[in-house]
């Protein structure tokens, strides 16, 4: 049984990882690409954003292959949240040949690498690499996002 590679995206609210994913969705190359998005809130902007662009469209499973969590921090809820979605993930392995984890704003990258490392995972997947998005008009005016209000926000609200 062939491991399928995962590639986890991470950085800050507004850093651009939604626009790195639907780059990839985009241009896939003809491959089957499931994704995980984490989101903050109670509403699904990043997947929504996703399903909408084209490619699809031109596959009738390619919309399924988009899977959101919504109940806060990928990090904090591994267990709870992310272990039983991959399993249904790793139900459809052979329709898939890569996998991006997509987190929130304020996930912590360590917790999910570790969650890749449990027996039931690490037997089907390989963290092939860990992506952190910066936005770099931020960086460059001495801040880690463009949007610290809302950053703070999204702070306040994490239980």
């Amino acid at each position: 049984m062939h491991k399928i590679p995962v590639t986890i995206v991470t950085g800050f609210l507004g850093a651009g990882k939604t626009t790195l994913v639907r780059h990839l969705l985009q241009n896939n190359q003809g491959r089957r690409i499931a994704v995980l998005v984490n989101e903050f809130g109670e509403v699904g902007i990043d997947g929504e954003l996703l399903r909408s662009c084209q490619i699809c469209d031109e596959e009738e499973d390619a919309a399924d292959n988009i899977v959101e969590l919504n109940n806060g921090c990928l990090c904090c809820t591994v267990q709870e949240e992310f272990f039983p979605t991959m399993q249904k993930l790793l139900q459809r392995r052979e329709q898939i040949d890569c996998m991006l984890v997509e987190t929130s704003g304020l996930a912590l990258p360590k917790p999910l690498v570790q969650a890749f490392r449990w027996p039931e995972i690490r037997n089907s997947t390989t963290v092939d690499g860990v992506v952190c998005v910066v936005d770099c008009q931020a960086i460059a005016a001495g801040t880690l996002v463009g949007d610290i209000d809302a950053l703070e926000k999204q702070r306040q609200a994490d239980p």
